[in-house]
């Protein structure tokens, strides 16, 4: 029988392209939505196996399971479209490869966090949420995934001493020792490290290598209909950033400005109970008991923004810290029974069912003929869910003096109060609100961004305001006497 050629059509953008043939040991790829940076990084990686097999390469991420659940499947799919690799005959996902494999230069100690290629080109998964899969390592070469959420200090220090030879074979070959990042475009200071490569590029072109590019040089695959649809939908500024990858940085005053990378943290998952649903293989709906900042024995605190869009930032509080650990939110068309629904469903395994409940006064006013209003109407639907909620504190507080017991608070400089700590993972929608949030002339938060069509709700000072009402009245009582709330008042 005769054989039959197929034709394949492939593209692949010539941004990325450009990317992906650049030698140089430090390349840069800042793009828009869409761009298929996940997708060319699989290609990334497919090239390193062909050029460097037996090598030890470091894919790295947030979070582990952001790259199982958002970062793998794109990858998967480039490797099988360009390379026709297909999984368990030419590479294998967290399991100890078939013996017909080649052996890398240097095996892994452990396989549930590693791709395997037949041809012996071992990749590791790592992320800092679980440091001990990434220490005492060597790797041939690094690919950093959405790199703006990387903290640098963290990378110097734990990434860049693990980049060296796993064998003097490798030594000159194209790809060995690089250093390649991947991100959507860093907003305010988030991220702002990765712009510095453009510095360098221009000044070593021969080590650097930075570029940038935006949805729309991807339309080939993505349309232009696609693209237009975004354009319609999306606020001003949420298209200029997340489309056209426009760079956003923020002057002025701010409102929160003790506040620093030391009050974030990345997702402390608990991966014991995450490894156990093997994810490699199934659509599993997260819920509380993936994330291991949240007790399931303490009680959760949560504070209300009304209006047509709500907010709920989420934390639970010891005498040494308050504990940002999620933040949810609703808008319109979506109801406060929506977001108590969600609330329910993500937190139905938690144990102990008590939730204190703060937030803005207006929350204790009836809107149109509703009997109830919206503090009891999201407070019942929690109680017909097994939850008691305790009614805390309410009220408006002076904006100035919201911003200096806040600040004081970040600076940690009094042993009387907890430290503040928010999850940098589950609270990333708050964090942009919080380091947006600026002081207007008048020494007043600036609540411009709540009416500017061109800021998405939640990066507006919805959430900030919850987070304000939470904080100051939960905590004032402790700055001026000490005393520790028993969480049961009124």
């Amino acid at each position: 029988m005769k054989a039959t050629k197929k034709k394949v059509e492939r593209y692949l953008n010539p941004i990325a392209q450009l990317f992906l043939g650049a030698l140089q040991l430090f390349r840069v790829l800042i793009a828009g939505r869409g761009f298929s940076k996940s997708f060319g990084n699989g290609i990334d990686v497919a090239k390193k196996v062909e050029v460097l097999p037996r090598s030890k390469g470091l894919f790295l991420g947030l979070t582990y399971t952001q790259i199982l659940t958002n970062t793998l499947l794109p990858m998967k799919q480039a490797w099988e479209q360009y390379f026709g690799y297909l999984e368990n005959i030419h590479y294998v996902i967290g399991r100890k490869p078939p013996e017909w494999f080649a052996t890398p230069y240097q095996k892994p100690e452990r396989y549930e966090n590693v791709v395997t290629f037949w041809n012996g080109t071992t990749i590791v998964f790592g992320s800092f949420d679980r440091p001990q899969l990434l220490r005492g390592a060597s790797y041939d070469w690094v690919i950093v995934d959405e790199a703006l959420l990387i903290k640098k200090d963290q990378y110097d220090q734990i990434v860049i001493p693990s980049i060296r030879p796993t064998h003097p074979i490798f030594k000159g070959k194209p790809f060995h020792r690089q250093q390649s990042f991947t991100s959507s475009m860093p907003y305010g200071s988030h991220g702002a490290w990765l712009l510095d490569y453009e510095i360098r590029a221009k000044q070593h072109a021969d080590e650097y290598f930075f570029i940038e590019g935006t949805s729309w040089h991807n339309r080939h695959i993505l349309g232009d209909e696609t693209i237009i649809s975004w354009k319609k939908e999306m606020s001003k500024l949420q298209y200029l950033v997340e489309v056209m990858n426009k760079r956003v940085r923020n002057f002025g005053a701010q409102f929160y400005p003790s506040l620093n990378d030391r009050h974030w943290y990345i997702e402390d998952a608990d991966y014991d109970y995450i490894d156990s649903l093997n994810l490699h293989n199934r659509d599993i709906k997260r819920d509380s008991r993936w994330d291991k900042d949240c007790d399931p024995d303490l009680p959760l605190n949560i504070s209300h923004d009304w209006g047509a869009f709500n907010c709920l930032p989420i934390d639970q509080e010891t005498r040494q810290e308050i504990r940002f650990i999620n933040a949810m939110h609703v808008y319109h068309p979506l109801i406060i029974d929506d977001l108590a629904n969600r609330f329910c469903e993500y937190y139905k395994h938690h144990r102990n069912k008590i939730v204190y409940q703060w937030g803005d006064k207006s929350g204790n006013n009836k809107v149109g003929n509703a009997k109830k209003n919206n503090f009891e109407q999201f407070a019942d639907i929690l109680r017909a869910d097994g939850w008691r909620v305790v009614r805390k504190k309410t009220g408006d507080v002076e904006h100035m003096e919201r911003s200096r017991f806040i600040s004081k608070l970040h600076r940690e400089e009094d042993p009387r109060l907890p430290k503040i700590r928010h999850n940098a993972t589950n609270c990333k929608d708050m964090r942009i609100a919080l380091e947006c949030a600026g002081m207007s002339a008048d020494a007043k938060k600036d609540k411009g961004s709540e009416t500017d069509r061109s800021v998405e709700p939640q990066h507006a000072t919805h959430y900030t305001d919850a987070y304000d009402y939470r904080l100051y009245h939960g905590l004032i009582s402790k700055e001026t006497t000490g005393a520790v709330d028993d969480g049961f008042a009124i």
